[in-house]
C-alpha cells in the first residue's frame, strides 16, 4: 500500500481544499505519504478519499474517483503512524492517517459533503490550520485556543460534529469562520448570530500592537509639575522667625496646612465627556475613570479627543489604582492610551459587565496581557476593597447602561462620595434598583466631599422609568402589519427589554444590524444580564428571507453616523437593510447636541423612502440616563455633604448645580475647571479652620488635550495639524514646483535656436532649418520656471493659476545666483500668498518646492524670450516661462437643462414671451 509518485491522485481547484496526491519528482516512503520539494519548502501530503461530487463537477470520471478512494483506504489500513502540525506550534501524532475536512460548505448539503470530502494536508513551513486538524487536536486531549477536550478517536462520519466544535473554538478564540447552518450560503465569518450566514461570535479587530496607537501622546512629559503646595511644616504665623516666608500669608492663630483631600480633574468639567480625574490623600492618588470625548465639527479628521496621558505618565509613581464607574465611552474610551502611561502593576477595578467591555477593548489594542491587573468588584453588595490610600465601596445607581455604580472613598481625613452618572429609576426593567439605603447610610456617617453629575440640572422634574419606555414601545408598534425597525444607543441594554417585550407581544423574531449592538449584548450575556439570548437572533443576511410582519430589526445609527446601518439605509447604501413603505421606524434615542442637523437629514431621507417614523415626545420612546433637577435635590438632601463639587457638565450646568446645592443647605461649594487642583480641609466642630479655608486651589496643571484620528495618529493638536486642516478646508492650498536657474543670459552669449521650438516667442520658423544667433552677456541673477496647482480653491478657470505662476517666477528675479533654496522658497511663498490675496481675497497654505534646473543656454534663452512676450495673449494666460494655460473644462453646461422657462416661448409678447430669460447666455439673466 505505497503511494505512487505518478499522477494517481487528483488536485482540487477549489480555494477551500488542499493538494491531494500528485507529486512530480517526489519521494515515496512506507508510511503511505508522498513528499515534494518546491523551492525551499517541503510539503507532505497523504492520500485521502476523493469526492464523487467534486469529481463530477470537475468533469472527472467516477472510476478515477473510485480508484483514488480505494488507494487512500489501503494507505489508511496499512497502519503506519502519521505526523503533522496543528498550525499552532504543537505536533500531533496518530495511528491513522489524519483526515482533514476542507468542507466548510456554503450549501444545504454541508453535512453530507463533510462526510465525503476529506483532504489530508500537513505542512512544515506554514501555520495554516484546517478545521479538522484543530478539532482533532482537541479530541486527542491537547489544548487548542484554550479549549481542552478528552482524547478519543474519530471517524470520517464525525466530520460535521467536529466541524461544529472547531466553529465554537475559532469564533471565540480567534474569530474564525462560522459553520454553516440551514440553507442558502450557510457558512460565513464569525460575526453575528449563531454561526449562520455571517453569524458566530464577534471578531476582535486588532487595532494596535500595544504601542503603535500611542503616537506622540507620551512624549510630552517635560515641564509638567504636579500642582501642589511646597512641602513645609505647619507653623504658627505669630511664632514664625523674623524674615521667614511661607507659601501663603497666615493670619494670627491660623495654620498653614496642606489640605488632606485633593481632587485634580483632567477632563469632564466644563464639557460633556472625557471624564478623568485624580482623587488623593497623603500625596497618594487613584485615577477615577478614563474617558474620551467626541470631536466638534471644526476638528476635521479627528475621531477621539483624549485627556493628557503624558501628565499621567510623568506622575505615574503617584497613581496607585484605576477605578471605573461604568462602561460608557466617555468613561472607558481612553483606557488604551491611559494603561500604557501607568505602571504595569497598577490595578484596574470595575464591575463585571464593565470589565467585559474593558477586556474586549484591551484585547483589540493588545494590552490585556494575562489579565491579572484587571479586577472585578462587587456592585451594591456592601463589600469593600482597598485601592491605593482609600477603602472603597461601590454603590449601585441606575443609568442608561447596566452595572453602573457610585463610589465611596474612605480615608483618615474623611469620606468622599462620587455619584458617577446616575438617575433614580423607581421601576427598573432589570429589577436592580437605585440603592437608597446605602446612600442614606453614607449620609448618616458623614460626607466630607460630594461630587455629582450635573448634566440635566436645567431639566425640571424627574426622569421617566425604563419600564414606561418598554410599555410605550409595545403600545406604539402593536398592531403594525409591516416590519418594525428600532434604533437606539448600542450600550442601552435596558432598552432591549422593551424590544423583547414587543417581540413577545407581537410574536416576532429579532435581528441585529450593527456590530456594536452585538458587542454589548455579548458582554451582557457573559455578565449574566442579557435580556435577549444571542442564539435566538436572526442573522442580518437573512432579513430578506423573513416575513416582514414577523420581524423586528434593531439597528445602529441613532446619531446619523455615516457608517451606521440606519444612516446608510436611509440613503440606499446598506447591503443589509432596505427600507420600504410598510416599515415602522421607532427612534428610541435622543439627538445629542451638535448632531441635530445630520439626524434630521437622515430622517428626511427615511421619510422620502416611505416608512412611518415615530420620534415625537408624545410617543415616549426615550428616557435620559442622567438625573433631573428634583432627583439631584433629593440626593443632596439625602447625603447633606460638608463640601460639594459639581462635575460632569458644561460650565453653566456646574454653576447651576452649585446654586442648587446652596439652596439645599450646603455651605461650602466650588466650581473649578480642568487642570485645577482643589484642596479640601474637613470641618472641625462644624467650623472651617486653616488660613486657606475649606475649599481652595492649590495650583494648576499644564495639560495638553490629545487627539486621535481613528488609526495610529495620536498626539497634540500641533502633531495632528488640526488648525491647518481647517485652514486648508476653508482657504485652500497652492503647491508650486519652482525650477530655478543661476545666471540669467545677457548680450554676448551665442545661442543656437531650434526652429521647431514653438515655446519661444518670435518667428522661429522663418529660417526653415537654419540657425539663428543672438549675443548675450553672462549675468548674476536668478530666473525660474514654475508649475502651479491648487486644491479646494476657485481658480477662475485657470486665470488664478496663471497669475500665481507669474508671481512665483518674478519673485526670484531679484535674488543673486547661488542663493539658498530655502531662501528661494520663502521668497516665492510670500509673493504667491500676496498675489492670491489680491486676486481672490483668500489666504491659502502655500507649499513651494524649489530645485535647481539644468541651466543650459538654450533653456535660459527660452526664458528670456518668453519674458519679452509675456502678455502677448489677451487672456493673460501665459506664464513667465512662456507656457500658456489652457482654461479648465467647464464642470457644467452653460445652459441648464430641465429648467422650466419663466414664461412660455409662445407667450403673448412678440419677443417670445420672455421664455428664454432663464438661459445663462442671456445678458439679462441675473
Amino acid at each position: 500500500p505505497r503511494a505512487s509518485p505518478r499522477a494517481g491522485g487528483t488536485r482540487s481547484r477549489s480555494t477551500r481544499t488542499a493538494w491531494c496526491g500528485r507529486s512530480a519528482g517526489g519521494s515515496t516512503g512506507s508510511s503511505g505519504t508522498t513528499t515534494r520539494k518546491t523551492g525551499t519548502s517541503r510539503r507532505t501530503w497523504s492520500r485521502s478519499w476523493g469526492s464523487r461530487a467534486r469529481s463530477r463537477r470537475r468533469g472527472r470520471s467516477t472510476a478515477s474517483s473510485r480508484r483514488a478512494r480505494s488507494t487512500a483506504a489501503r494507505a489508511t489500513r496499512s497502519g503506519p503512524t502519521a505526523t503533522g502540525s496543528s498550525g499552532c506550534g504543537e505536533v500531533w501524532t496518530g495511528r491513522k492517517t489524519i483526515e482533514t475536512p476542507r468542507c466548510r460548505r456554503r450549501a444545504k448539503s454541508g453535512e453530507r459533503a463533510a462526510r465525503r470530502c476529506w483532504w489530508s494536508f500537513t505542512t512544515t513551513t506554514t501555520t495554516t490550520t484546517s478545521t479538522m486538524s484543530n478539532a482533532l487536536a482537541a479530541r486527542r486531549g491537547s489544548s487548542f485556543n484554550g479549549v481542552r477536550v478528552a482524547s478519543s478517536a474519530f471517524t470520517p462520519r464525525e466530520a460535521p460534529r467536529a466541524a461544529r466544535i472547531d466553529l465554537d473554538v475559532s469564533a471565540e478564540g480567534r474569530g474564525g469562520r462560522g459553520g454553516g447552518r440551514g440553507g442558502g450560503r450557510g457558512g460565513g465569518r464569525g460575526g453575528r448570530g449563531r454561526g449562520r450566514g455571517r453569524g458566530g461570535k464577534g471578531r476582535l479587530r486588532q487595532q494596535s500592537d500595544g504601542k503603535s496607537h500611542l503616537g506622540t501622546t507620551l512624549r510630552y512629559t517635560d515641564n509638567k509639575p504636579f500642582p501642589e503646595l511646597p512641602s513645609v511644616s505647619p507653623v504658627r504665623s505669630d511664632r514664625a522667625p523674623i524674615g521667614s516666608t511661607g507659601p501663603v500669608d497666615g493670619t494670627p492663630g491660623g495654620l498653614i496646612d496642606d489640605p488632606p483631600i485633593k481632587f485634580l480633574p483632567l477632563g469632564g468639567l466644563g464639557e460633556i465627556g472625557m471624564n478623568c480625574a485624580l482623587v488623593g490623600t497623603e500625596n497618594r492618588y487613584v485615577l477615577l475613570d478614563a474617558g474620551l470625548m467626541f470631536p466638534d465639527h471644526e476638528e476635521l479628521g479627528i475621531q477621539k479627543v483624549l485627556p493628557d496621558v503624558s501628565f499621567l505618565s510623568r506622575w505615574k509613581d503617584k497613581i496607585e489604582a484605576v477605578l471605573i464607574t461604568h462602561g460608557h465611552e466617555d468613561h472607558i474610551g481612553a483606557l488604551p492610551w491611559v494603561i500604557p502611561a501607568l505602571d504595569p502593576s497598577t490595578p484596574v477595578y470595575a464591575g463585571l459587565f464593565t470589565m467585559q467591555l474593558i477586556a474586549r477593548r484591551m484585547k483589540e489594542f493588545n494590552l490585556w496581557g494575562d489579565g491579572s491587573r484587571f479586577k472585578v468588584i462587587g456592585v451594591g453588595d456592601g463589600s469593600r476593597f482597598s485601592a491605593g490610600p482609600f477603602e472603597m465601596e461601590a454603590v449601585r445607581v441606575t443609568h442608561s447602561i447596566p452595572d453602573c455604580c457610585g463610589l465611596i472613598f474612605r480615608c483618615a481625613a474623611g469620606t468622599i462620595v462620587h455619584t458617577g452618572d446616575w438617575k433614580i429609576d423607581e421601576n427598573p426593567v432589570d429589577g436592580l434598583n437605585f440603592d437608597r439605603s446605602a446612600w442614606e447610610r453614607v449620609g448618616q456617617e458623614g460626607v466630607t466631599l460630594m461630587m455629582s453629575d450635573s448634566t440635566n440640572v436645567l431639566s425640571p422634574g424627574r426622569t421617566i422609568s425604563e419600564s414606561k419606555i418598554r410599555d410605550a414601545m409595545v403600545a406604539r408598534a402593536h398592531g403594525h402589519k409591516g416590519r418594525i425597525i428600532t434604533t437606539q444607543f448600542a450600550s442601552n441594554i435596558h432598552r432591549l427589554y422593551g424590544v423583547k417585550a414587543l417581540a413577545d407581544a407581537t410574536d416576532r423574531k429579532i435581528a441585529f444590524v450593527g456590530m456594536s449592538l452585538t458587542t454589548y449584548l455579548e458582554a451582557a450575556k457573559k455578565a449574566g444580564i442579557a435580556p435577549i439570548d444571542p442564539e435566538t437572533l436572526i442573522p442580518a443576511e437573512e432579513i430578506g428571507n423573513v416575513n416582514p410582519s414577523d420581524l423586528i430589526v434593531v439597528t445602529t445609527g441613532s446619531q446619523a453616523e455615516p457608517r451606521a446601518q440606519l444612516c446608510q439605509a436611509a440613503f440606499g447604501g446598506s447591503r443589509l437593510l432596505t427600507l420600504t413603505e410598510d416599515d415602522l421606524v421607532l427612534y428610541s434615542a435622543k439627538m445629542i447636541p451638535g448632531n441635530e442637523k445630520r439626524v434630521m437629514r437622515m430622517m428626511n431621507a427615511i421619510a422620502v423612502r416611505g416608512p412611518e417614523i415615530a420620534m415625537r415626545r408624545e410617543d415616549g420612546l426615550h428616557s435620559s440616563g442622567h438625573a433631573y433637577r428634583d432627583e439631584l435635590e433629593e440626593v443632596l438632601k439625602m447625603l447633606h455633604p460638608e463640601h460639594f463639587l459639581p462635575v460632569h457638565g458644561e460650565y453653566a450646568f456646574l454653576k447651576e448645580h452649585e446654586a442648587l446645592a446652596r439652596e439645599c443647605g450646603v455651605r461650602h461649594s466650588a466650581v473649578i475647571g480642568n487642570g485645577q487642583m482643589l484642596g479640601v480641609t474637613p470641618l472641625r466642630n462644624a467650623q472651617s479652620h486653616g488660613t486657606m479655608g475649606n475649599l481652595h486651589l492649590l495650583g494648576e496643571a499644564r495639560l495638553q488635550t490629545m487627539f486621535n484620528d481613528g488609526g495610529k495618529g495620536s498626539g497634540t493638536s500641533e502633531d495632528l495639524a488640526i488648525e491647518e486642516r481647517m485652514r486648508i478646508a476653508t482657504e485652500g492650498i497652492v503647491v508650486v514646483d519652482l525650477e530655478v536657474f543661476d545666471g540669467e543670459l545677457r548680450e554676448g552669449a551665442s545661442i543656437k535656436e531650434d526652429p521647431e521650438d514653438g515655446d519661444v516667442g518670435g518667428d522661429a520658423a522663418d529660417g526653415g532649418g537654419e540657425e539663428k544667433e543672438e549675443s548675450y552677456d553672462a549675468g548674476g541673477f536668478m530666473t525660474a520656471r514654475a508649475r502651479v496647482t491648487s486644491r479646494s480653491m476657485w481658480t477662475d478657470e485657470g486665470r488664478l493659476l496663471a497669475t500665481l505662476r507669474n508671481a512665483a517666477e518674478r519673485s526670484v528675479e531679484g535674488l543673486e545666483s547661488g542663493a539658498r533654496l530655502s531662501a528661494v522658497e520663502r521668497t516665492c511663498a510670500s509673493a504667491v500668498r500676496f498675489a492670491c490675496r489680491n486676486y481672490c481675497n483668500k489666504r491659502p497654505d502655500i507649499i513651494v518646492v524649489a530645485h535647481r534646473g539644468a541651466g543650459d543656454a538654450k533653456q535660459q534663452h527660452r526664458l528670456k524670450m518668453a519674458a519679452k512676450n509675456t502678455g502677448g495673449n489677451d487672456s493673460g494666460m501665459v506664464g513667465r516661462s512662456g507656457t500658456a494655460y489652457r482654461p479648465r473644462q467647464r464642470a457644467r453646461a452653460s445652459n441648464p437643462t430641465g429648467v422650466r422657462p419663466l414664461r412660455r416661448s409662445d407667450g403673448p409678447k412678440g419677443d417670445g414671451g420672455g421664455g428664454n430669460r432663464h438661459l445663462r447666455s442671456n445678458p439679462e439673466y441675473q
